[in-house]
């Protein structure tokens, strides 16, 4: 998917994600992105609208898992992004993924950019646009 494409598509389902009803497949889709959509997703990170459904879902790949799923209660759009982060990357920096204060929020996307801008440097742009 060209990249201005994939930059719509992410925004499409961040909007889909403040709704009740679209909210777990827009997720889904989020994490199935990948890596290529690790920098669309940062860009969004400043997004701290609050979420319908305060509840998010991934399959546990850790080797100690002793669950199948890890389940997390995002309380904003910033928090379940995090997750997905953190899922498609191995990366994590303020945990966030249960809600936060606003405060924690600022430097886990500020921690996310500069993580962003290092590991994709020919997108740069994108992984500090924010909404």
């Amino acid at each position: 998917m060209p990249a201005d494409q994939l930059a719509a598509h992410v925004s499409s389902l961040v909007a889909a994600a403040l709704d009740a009803h679209t909210e777990s497949a827009a997720f889904i889709a989020l994490e199935k992105l990948g890596e290529p959509g690790v920098p669309y997703i940062v860009s969004h990170l400043r997004d701290f609208r609050v979420l319908p459904v305060k509840a998010i879902s991934l399959e546990n790949h850790s080797p100690q898992a002793f669950e199948g799923l890890r389940h997390y209660g995002p309380a904003t759009v910033h928090d379940a992004l995090s997750a997905i982060l953190n899922q498609v990357t191995g990366q994590t920096f303020v945990f966030v993924y249960d809600g936060a204060t606003n405060a924690d929020r600022e430097r886990n996307a500020a921690a996310w950019t500069t993580w962003c801008k290092a590991k994709y440097p020919a997108k740069t742009n994108v992984c500090s646009d924010g909404i």
